[in-house]
């Protein structure tokens, strides 16, 4: 969607909250608090009150704009420029654009819906054409020291989603224990939808997908050097985004969408 596009859709903080309104409850009212059906609506306040129990509610309880003193209209250009920008938005410029008076306001926005992108795409199973591997993220270590108390880096389950042009689309990634088939054949099941075609190198975890539901085909760093070029960036990149994580990027399964 373009900018005149988002512009026309929704011009005015009404258009927004009619819109939210039909996301959060698009078949009628539903209360918080018991789940009754039956409700009125409290302009002055802008409240919903149950029927039933009386229970109170605002359109946006519970919800990434939960007790927000910002209208959704600049939340919802908030998102779009996020949304949209290749290359990433400056907090600094969206502050000065949406005319919001203190950095921390917008930090704090720009770090909720980061949040809230994360667990979107964590309910995502990576499917159609998919390339796995293992990756290790630490620091370096000289011979020496892996000789005398073993390698410190840890391993990473990594699966790249293809678009229809061959290019990254998504990519997961979820620490693991160890590399070996007890802890890759429950990350590619938890990861990717079955029925999905795996690309991956000949370890057997990954052949022995075959025998989970899913289609395997094997490649040769040596005997394709393009695609272990494209393997390289993809795991490079994932150690970038982990890098910037830090430690909220551990023990967590983490989806991005590279589109």
């Amino acid at each position: 969607m373009v900018l005149i596009d988002f512009y026309e859709r929704f011009p005015d903080e009404q258009a927004c909250w009619n819109h939210f309104l039909s996301l959060r409850w698009p078949n009628g009212f539903i209360c918080p608090s018991c789940s009754a059906t039956k409700g009125c609506f409290k302009p002055s306040r802008k409240l919903f009150e149950c029927y039933s129990c009386k229970h109170q509610a605002s359109l946006t309880s519970g919800t990434l704009f939960h007790k927000t003193r910002i209208p959704l209209s600049k939340w919802f250009w908030f998102i779009f420029f996020m949304a949209t920008s290749k290359k990433g938005v400056s907090m600094l410029y969206l502050q000065e654009q949406l005319r919001i008076s203190t950095y921390r306001t917008v930090w704090s926005m720009g770090h909720k819906i980061r949040q809230g992108m994360i667990v979107r795409d964590a309910l995502y199973d990576l499917h159609g054409l998919v390339e796995a591997d293992e990756i290790f993220i630490g620091g370096k270590q000289t011979l020496a020291e892996r000789r005398k108390s073993g390698n410190s880096k840890t391993p990473f389950f990594m699966a790249v989603q293809e678009n229809d042009h061959g290019g990254p689309e998504f990519v997961t990634f979820e620490e693991i224990e160890g590399v070996y088939e007890t802890q890759i054949l429950p990350a590619i099941e938890k990861h990717i939808k079955k029925g999905s075609k795996i690309i991956s190198d000949g370890e057997g975890s990954y052949v022995k997908s075959k025998e989970q539901g899913y289609d395997h085909d094997r490649y040769i760093e040596s005997q394709d050097p393009e695609m272990a070029h494209e393997k390289r960036v993809y795991a490079d990149s994932c150690g970038l985004i982990l890098a910037f994580l830090g430690n909220g990027g551990r023990n967590a399964a983490t989806i991005f969408s590279l589109r």
